[in-house]
């Protein structure tokens, strides 16, 4: 095999062991040098990303405050507190969760599959036979309302002087007045006037009355049912509270720190620019002073501690 095929069948990896075969020095030193020269590219990497973030200075508003040291004391103080917060709100949540779990097993245990089918199936009969008496309703006030414009076209003189017109026509103006007031109380009142002289009104609980003679009482939930239900609302309740636990801490509030809520955030995300930044794989986004990169720099042990637990 020729060196071409040899270079290209192995590519780099045979280019370096040629190489490290053509020399006298150990190959443990040699890849001494390559580690100890990586390592100065990647801190060179660093720098360079350093260099980046500070070439142009901040510009301190309303928004954007200096960090000083004594505001980055009672940020680092507020942090400490907040990291301590936490830890007292997971516990209280691990034990609301815990609660909301024992009682959603509580509402599964009380709960009869064969009580609540037969309880759906009663539901859907009632449902479906008071859908009936609706459009029967509907179906009448569509024929009154056809009779009516019948009437009116076929002699109008004779409309106008009719009882029941009048007042159709009086319940219609409410309605105009109610819809242009935007008036929800007076468009209610009006439209169950209107349906009540055409024949009667479609609303839930008129439609509940009038359906007693032909479908009988809407269906009672079943005792077990009742207590099934309001367990899963306990537990949900339960389950709320603890995701509420979890997000009254997530941060630092303006006034925790004599700041407005925007500075303090603004505040917080160029710190966490600079100490992401630290890190080899993540730019550092924000701009900085030098005085305040110097602080940073300076703070970075105890920084890290406060924000991560740990430097």
């Amino acid at each position: 095999m020729g060196a071409m095929p040899f270079f290209r069948a192995f590519g780099p990896l045979a280019v370096l062991t040629l190489a490290l075969g053509s020399v006298s020095t150990p190959a443990s030193a040699q890849f001494g040098v390559l580690k100890r020269a990586a390592e100065r590219r990647v801190d060179q990497k660093a720098e360079d990303r350093v260099g980046a973030a500070t070439l142009i200075e901040p510009t301190f508003d309303g928004t954007t405050l200096e960090i000083t040291a004594e505001r980055l004391d009672r940020y680092q103080a507020a942090m400490e507190a907040r990291k301590a917060q936490q830890a007292q709100n997971r516990a209280a949540y691990e034990a609301l969760d815990k609660r909301a779990s024992v009682t959603r097993d509580s509402a599964r245990a009380v709960d009869n599959p064969r009580e609540r089918e037969t309880y759906d199936a009663a539901t859907r009969r009632y449902d479906e036979c008071r859908s009936g008496i609706e459009q029967a309703i509907t179906a009448e006030q569509e024929k009154k309302v056809q009779d009516i414009v019948a009437r009116m076209q076929a002699n109008p003189l004779a409309a106008q002087s009719d009882p029941q017109l009048k007042r159709i026509m009086a319940v219609m103006q409410e309605l105009a007045v109610a819809q242009q007031r935007n008036d929800p109380v007076a468009l209610k009142a009006a439209t169950e006037k209107y349906a009540t002289l055409l024949g009667g009104s479609t609303d839930s609980v008129s439609l509940d009355r009038a359906a007693v003679s032909k479908c009988g009482a809407r269906p009672a939930r079943p005792a077990g049912m009742l207590r099934s239900d309001l367990l899963n609302a306990r537990a949900d309740s339960l389950g709320s509270a603890a995701r509420r636990l979890l997000g009254a801490s997530s941060g630092v509030s303006g006034s925790a720190v004599g700041m407005t809520d925007v500075q303090a955030r603004m505040f917080w995300e160029r710190i966490a620019s600079w100490l992401a930044g630290m890190r080899n794989d993540a730019p550092i986004t924000k701009t900085f002073a030098k005085g305040e990169y110097d602080l940073l720099v300076a703070r970075r042990g105890a920084l890290r501690k406060a924000w991560y637990g740990s430097e």
